[in-house]
């Protein structure tokens, strides 16, 4: 079997944590971190992460944050953020300005992450 895409998932709900990790798991290898800080840990020391999805609302760093904050490592890495709520300006900014490919809202539907995801990963399986 070829190796998984490499993603990381953030999000500070462990149970978040684990229902993404069993649902994508076949597919993806998942990294997860429970807190903005976990996850630039994570993808400062893992060069071959592919995507990136993130909760909105976390304490300390919200998700545009830490997603601006990976881009400052590496600028070309596809973004997602998954959310329990609703659009808000700030996001729909990070759409608009391309910080952000996507935003799903919870209970998330599994075939339309896992379809953009394999997008992503694919479109830039050469670069």
């Amino acid at each position: 079997m070829k190796n998984k895409p490499k993603i990381l998932y953030v999000d500070d709900e462990k149970m978040n944590i684990t229902v993404f990790q069993l649902t994508f798991s076949k597919v993806f290898e998942v990294l997860t971190a429970d807190s903005g800080a976990k996850g630039l840990e994570i993808f400062t020391t893992e060069p071959d992460i592919k995507f990136v999805i993130s909760d909105m609302r976390m304490p300390e760093m919200d998700g545009l944050e830490f997603i601006r904050n990976i881009k400052k490592v590496r600028e070309n890495i596809p973004c997602s953020i998954l959310s329990g709520h609703q659009q808000c300006p700030e996001i729909l900014t990070a759409l608009d300005n391309g910080e952000i490919v996507d935003y799903w809202l919870k209970p998330f539907d599994k075939e339309a992450i896992e379809h953009l995801v394999l997008k992503y990963v694919n479109n830039t399986a050469g670069s």
